[in-house]
């Protein structure tokens, strides 16, 4: 028997309501967008039980270190993710799903490091995005959500103010990259050197999503996988409402196809859901019913792609087409 095996039906949800690791506002605002949007009556409709426990604010986390040599906001950002990281852990330690609603992508440093602080070693993570988000750069230019992985790689060895807590590294033979196609080009030496895992546009377009998601199962088999997903994974023409958008990405379909198997093969212990930004959206206009049959999860409406993110969550705690 798994040791790592969680509660079935039981979630620990909480938002991170973080815009601090790069440059633009809005991402704070996600958390609440998908809670109204329908997200909690969704995942009830689907049998799950939830815990939501609120949201971390960001803003709550403001200190007097306004400039830093490493990164922007860096003592910020490191407690921020201090609380991410415990609020993971805690909902791990007592065999529930963690779900956190972002927020940008610098809030997976603390949930991916709290998931390893209790399943250690054993945990796998996909990270799906058009960003590698390893860049270890440090620069006070820089915006952490593009290098949160290159701090948990231990890329990044610096002692940073705010981070003192962050002792557990992620192997890089225990990730694979889904849908990257924008990385740096010290990013792209660093996935050469360290023989990471990666399927990229080239490789989606050429495998088929369903040969992707084999190949990923098989190299994950038996083992608690978290996926943190941020929505520039997805094509502009689906998703729209992010920051940091690259033309040429997934399409809506293979995304859902892709949570969809990771949901089947009962092994999902984590999801972060990252990077939509509503003040972004390209038609803000709320929309209701745009993705079709709501049988299993009812109603839910938002900005196009608020509705998306309700969705793939969905789609990654159990919805299916058919059966």
């Amino acid at each position: 028997m798994n040791s790592w095996k969680f509660i079935r039906n039981t979630i620990g949800l909480f938002g991170s309501a973080v815009h601090e690791g790069q440059t633009k506002t809005g991402t704070e605002l996600a958390p609440r967008a998908l809670r109204e949007g329908g997200l909690i009556s969704a995942l009830y409709n689907l049998g799950w039980e939830i815990n939501d426990m609120g949201d971390i604010q960001g803003k709550n986390f403001r200190t007097n270190n306004v400039k830093s040599k490493f990164f922007r906001n860096s003592q910020q950002l490191g407690s921020i993710n201090g609380e991410i990281s415990k609020r993971a852990y805690e909902i791990a330690s007592k065999q529930k799903f963690m779900l956190n609603i972002g927020g940008d992508h610098s809030v997976a440093c603390g949930s991916i490091h709290g998931l390893l602080e209790h399943y250690s070693d054993e945990l796998r993570v996909i990270w799906v995005d058009a960003h590698a988000d390893c860049n270890y750069q440090l620069d006070s230019n820089r915006n952490y959500h593009g290098m949160p992985l290159g701090h948990l790689y231990g890329a990044i060895t610096e002692q940073i103010k705010g981070f003192e807590w962050l002792k557990q590294r992620l192997d890089t033979k225990n990730i694979i990259y889904v849908g990257i196609r924008d990385i740096d080009p010290m990013e792209r030496e660093f996935i050469k050197d360290q023989k990471i895992v990666y399927y990229g546009m080239d490789e989606i377009i050429e495998l088929g999503i369903g040969q992707v998601m084999t190949r990923i199962l098989k190299q994950f088999e038996g083992k608690p996988i978290h996926v943190s997903f941020d929505v520039d994974s997805i094509d502009p023409e689906f998703a729209h409402g992010t920051g940091t958008l690259v033309d040429g990405g997934i399409t809506s379909r293979e995304v859902h196809y892709l949570l969809r198997k990771l949901a089947a093969s009962r092994q999902l212990v984590g999801m972060d859901l990252a990077e939509i930004n509503p003040q972004l959206e390209k038609t803000p206009e709320l929309r209701e019913e745009f993705f079709g049959d709501f049988q299993q999860i009812g109603r839910i409406q938002g900005t196009q792609t608020v509705a998306l993110g309700i969705e793939l969550i969905a789609s990654a705690l159990g919805r299916t087409l058919v059966l």
